[in-house]
């Protein structure tokens, strides 16, 4: 199983649920300010995937996050630090 991926599809699955549409193009290389997302939709996301996986990303480390892929390796990072 690949992390990376799984987390990019949960990040798909997430922020469908949260804005009400799909995302089927997102990449890790996605600029989340491209996506369409408001930021209340994001740290919505973020909450999710923080609640889904029992882990806390630092407010002060959202505001680092470009692409959809910086999003995805904090969670890799905060799941590898044990939350």
């Amino acid at each position: 199983m690949n992390q990376k991926r799984d987390l990019l599809e949960m990040f798909k699955t997430v922020a469908a649920r949260v804005d009400k549409r799909p995302f089927p193009n997102v990449t890790p290389a996605s600029k989340i300010s491209e996506l369409g997302i408001d930021s209340l939709s994001v740290m919505q996301i973020v909450g999710e995937l923080e609640t889904e996986l029992g882990i806390v990303i630092p407010d002060e480390d959202l505001v680092e996050l470009t692409t959809v892929g910086d999003l995805c390796k904090k969670v890799e990072d905060r799941l590898a630090a044990g939350g």
